[in-house]
């Protein structure tokens, strides 16, 4: 029986430096990467107390409007704009 390869170990401070970045291209590679092995997004990244990051914003956006976007991840696009704070 052939195992699954093993997923790189998790780089915690690389992935925030990445999913923080001010390059657009960048963050999206992160937050698809994440999306992928959490099922979830790094929202937590950003102070959206107020009103939702200017950064996070522009990447789920990005990702809703890409036609690669998986359906699940879309859903979890949706779940987490429907939390913040002025996100539409």
């Amino acid at each position: 029986m052939k195992r699954a390869p093993k997923q790189p170990k998790f780089n915690f401070e690389e992935m925030k430096a990445e999913a923080t970045s001010e390059n657009p291209a960048t963050r999206k590679k992160v937050f698809i990467e994440y999306f992928e092995r959490f099922e979830e997004f790094p929202s937590y990244l950003f102070d959206n107390s107020k009103e939702i990051d200017a950064r996070l914003f522009e990447t789920m956006h990005s990702l809703e409007k890409d036609p690669d976007t998986t359906t699940k991840m879309k859903e979890g696009i949706t779940a987490l704009l429907n939390r913040m704070p002025n996100a539409n």
